[in-house]
C-alpha cells in the first residue's frame, strides 16, 4: 500500500472516530452510516484537500453532505 493510501485511510479513520465523538455515537454505526452514504468514497477522493484542514473542518465537510442528503432524500 502507498504512503498516499495509508494517508487516505487514516483520514477515513479520523473522521469516523470524530464523527463518532461529536455525535455521540460508536465507531461501527459511524461506520456504516459513512457507507450507506458514499461518504468514505467521498473522503477518499477530497483527501487532498481534505488533509490540509482540522479535523473539525472534515467533521463539518461530513455533516453537510449528510444533511444535504437528507433534504434531498
Amino acid at each position: 500500500m502507498s504512503q498516499s493510501e495509508r494517508d487516505k485511510n487514516l483520514i477515513i479513520v479520523e473522521a469516523i472516530e470524530g464523527y463518532a465523538y461529536h455525535h455521540k455515537m460508536n465507531a461501527k454505526e459511524v461506520f456504516e452510516l459513512f457507507w450507506q452514504n458514499g461518504i468514505l468514497t467521498l473522503l477518499r477522493s477530497q483527501y487532498h484537500a481534505l488533509h490540509t484542514q482540522s479535523l473539525e473542518e472534515s467533521i463539518y465537510f461530513v455533516e453537510d453532505v449528510l444533511r444535504r442528503k437528507k433534504k434531498d432524500g
